[in-house]
């Protein structure tokens, strides 16, 4: 294992205003970043939506910023996130990762000047609609309204370059912000591992998102009950709990999927991800309590204890094969080598 550059940990703004920086200015752009990197986090480490910001301890461990400098006049801080993990060579931690998706997040809001493509955009970087509006919300928040404030506020965040923030967008972003959606549709992939036939009729998928809970209706329980230990698809609406989470609502056959099949869309990740032209075909086996994965076309093979880890480690395959065949010199890859660097660069878009 070894250390990521600090470079990618460091997350720093100014704010500079022809009247004085207020206390109050700086404590609220320090807090709203914190959130932000919390609740991208959050989503990346495949935890279910919550309705409040109580965060497991896993995130603040991975995502809480400590700052590192702050200089006078015009308000500037330096800020690295504590994360004490490390990653594979050329990988990225939980928290570097989440700084490098708050940078791209911030870099479309900051251009885009379209609602629609840049609605998109963002819903790209964050699939869920809770969690984007969240940070949405976040950024308005210190976001200087056009005509209406003398301040200027910039960003880095890790290696992206410095973004001020556009006062002429405050419009578009506020454009975008929606009351935070009660429920929501979601599609969900893995494995369904656990199973209620109570009052409660609730099932758990081990997904490719990290645990799901899921409730189905009485109309459906045979159809749930034959697909204990399957691989399956389910499609339904996530509707908060009492305590402050969220529970996929099933309630037709045509809900539920059994595949034995996933289908790969992307790899990498962040600023690196890369989208492919055709869906990848993952063949998947569960057997003595542990995930295995393959593509025998591309060689990839990965094995391990959750659905979330084994997907993961597809992607982080696919990402080696890149770095070395494609990210080389061709004229030093032997002829079966660039015969295989070129049904890499076919697949990608």
């Amino acid at each position: 294992m070894v250390n990521s550059t600090d470079a990618q940990r460091i997350v720093s703004f100014s704010i500079s205003d022809t009247n004085n920086v207020s206390a109050v200015q700086v404590a609220e752009i320090l807090q709203r970043l914190q959130n932000i990197l919390y609740t991208i986090g959050d989503y990346l480490e495949g935890n279910a939506p919550r309705t409040k910001g109580i965060f497991p301890q896993s995130i603040k461990e991975s995502c809480t910023l400590i700052i590192t400098g702050l200089d006078m006049g015009s308000i500037r801080a330096e800020m690295q996130i504590g994360d004490a993990q490390t990653g594979l060579p050329g990988t990225q931690t939980l928290g570097e990762r989440s700084i490098c998706v708050a940078g791209d997040f911030l870099n479309v809001l900051n251009v885009i000047p379209g609602k629609e493509e840049l609605d998109s955009e963002l819903h790209r970087l964050i699939d869920d609609p809770y969690r984007c509006n969240r940070i949405l919300r976040e950024f308005d928040y210190i976001w200087p309204a056009n005509g209406q404030s003398q301040s200027e506020v910039s960003f880095i965040f890790g290696k992206s370059s410095q973004n001020q923030l556009n006062p002429a967008q405050k419009v578009v972003v506020q454009s975008l912000l929606r009351k935070s959606p009660k429920e929501y549709e979601k599609e969900i992939f893995g494995r369904l591992t656990v199973l209620r036939v109570d009052k409660k009729r609730q099932f758990q998928v081990d997904s490719t998102e990290g645990p799901i809970r899921c409730q189905y209706t009485p109309e459906i329980e045979e159809v749930i009950v034959d697909s204990i230990g399957e691989f399956v698809r389910v499609r339904g609406m996530m509707t908060p709990t009492r305590s402050d989470t969220y529970i996929l609502g099933v309630d037709d056959e045509t809900s539920l999927e059994i595949l034995s099949q996933y289908l790969l869309k992307t790899f990498g990740s962040g600023s690196g991800e890369k989208h492919l032209k055709e869906d990848v075909p993952i063949d998947l086996i569960f057997e003595n309590d542990i995930y295995i994965a393959y593509n025998d076309n591309l060689g990839l093979l990965v094995a391990a204890p959750s659905m979330k880890e084994t997907i993961e480690g597809i992607s982080e395959e696919f990402v080696i094969l890149w770095s070395e065949y494609v990210e080389i010199e061709e004229d030093e890859l032997t002829d079966g080598a660039k015969n295989f660097r070129d049904k890499l660069i076919k697949l990608v878009a």
